[in-house]
């Protein structure tokens, strides 16, 4: 393995949270800024990070993100940063999955206040199981011994212990992210510069290590039957984590009964594995003994695509009957929408109860697409499984 493939597999991607205008990109250039002198900045060389150009992550055909990013290193750890340029934008990623965040920066104006989005990214944050977030008070320019900053402080450290995390795992700076973006000068003691010195130093200690996907359970869906014999059956599909090896004992869950079996061989992407012939379909997975369930009831939170993105202005509405695209099937499900919600339009998020009419395989933070009428037109995250 390269160095460059090593680096890329050591860093630790992260994301700004917050809402729209309250600083997220301004900290972050800030950042940039202060990494350059006590680190290293590993995107093009270049710390100006409002110079770069945002760019378009497909996180699906014809859907996409639109953000900054930034690669730098510290204290011997690695980060990717995403810094989204929409409110939207970071739904879609948390929603999707792509990039993998596992760690957040939430950034808070102190002038506005912890705002409906900015409370809505950092449950976001928490539904999607992300470890760490670290939280940055952007004054603004508001005196350190004016009121509103307790008031900012006290409402923030509530919502984050309300999502788990407390002052010793989510600690929260306070500075100004524009007064460090603007100062010029290179005192790494500055008072314009402590602040993001301090939330660097709370990233180093607090932030976890990068998760390997490889030592994670093997999830493998079956994407085709490719050959069926007497007691053998050769399948095609593709490892989403974990690792496969000829003689593994595996599960094959979905559509029915756990299947028990044996890996009798293994060549690129196609796999045969012990069993009778038609016990397999495509849309059931491999994965250890007794991990992995199936399940046809759960809970999602699911993105509704804009027109732009779909092609399609379709609603969901209570008792709907969208097909859930998992493992390269569609199975049809029963929608109900929570009690306050009666229509979901595109460009809406909002967690629904799902019921599939044959179960999948699936866990919490199992990533879907929504279709009706053929038409993709949402995509979605388990949050909950009974």
């Amino acid at each position: 393995m390269t160095d460059k493939k090593q680096n890329t597999h050591r860093r630790l991607p992260i994301c700004t949270l917050g809402a729209d205008g309250h600083g997220k990109t301004t900290l972050t250039a800030a950042i940039a800024k202060v990494v350059s002198r006590i680190g290293a900045i590993h995107t093009n060389g270049d710390s100006n990070f409002e110079a770069q150009p945002p760019i378009n992550h497909p996180i699906r055909e014809g859907v996409g993100i639109t953000y900054r990013r930034i690669a730098y290193e510290t204290s011997g750890k690695l980060y990717t940063q995403i810094d989204c340029e929409t409110h939207l934008d970071v739904v879609k990623m948390l929603i999707s999955g792509s990039p993998a965040i596992q760690g957040g920066i939430w950034v808070v104006n102190a002038v506005e206040g912890v705002t409906r989005d900015s409370q809505a990214h950092l449950n976001l944050a928490h539904q999607m199981h992300i470890p760490t977030v670290i939280s940055f008070l952007n004054t603004g320019g508001i005196s350190k011994d004016d009121e509103l900053l307790d008031i900012c402080l006290q409402e923030m450290n509530e919502l984050l212990s309300e999502c788990g995390w407390g002052e010793e795992t989510a600690p929260i700076i306070v500075g100004d992210a524009q007064k460090a973006l603007d100062y010029r000068g290179t005192n790494i003691t500055s008072s314009q510069w402590q602040p993001i010195v301090d939330l660097i130093f709370a990233m180093n200690r607090k932030m976890p290590v990068p998760m390997d996907t490889t030592h994670l359970p093997l999830i493998m869906p079956i994407h085709e039957i490719v050959e069926e014999a007497r007691d053998q059956v050769s399948i095609r599909g593709e490892i989403v984590q974990g690792q496969l090896v000829v003689g593994q004992a595996v599960d094959i869950v979905g559509k029915g009964d756990r299947i028990k079996t044996r890996v009798l061989s293994t060549k690129e992407n196609e796999v045969s594995v012990e069993s009778e012939p038609d016990w397999l379909s495509v849309g059931q997975v491999l994965c250890p003994p007794k991990t992995i369930k199936s399940h046809s009831e759960f809970t999602a939170l699911v993105y509704l695509l804009t027109q732009e993105e779909s092609g399609t202005h379709i609603p969901l509405i209570e008792n709907d009957r969208p097909d859930i695209r998992l493992w390269s099937v569609d199975m049809p499900a029963h929608l109900k929408l929570p009690a306050d919600l009666s229509l979901m339009t595109p460009g809406d998020y909002a967690h629904v109860n799902l019921t599939l009419d044959l179960p999948l395989a699936m866990e919490v933070g199992t990533r879907f697409e929504v279709k009706k009428m053929d038409s993709r037109i949402g995509l979605g995250v388990v949050t909950s499984v009974e």
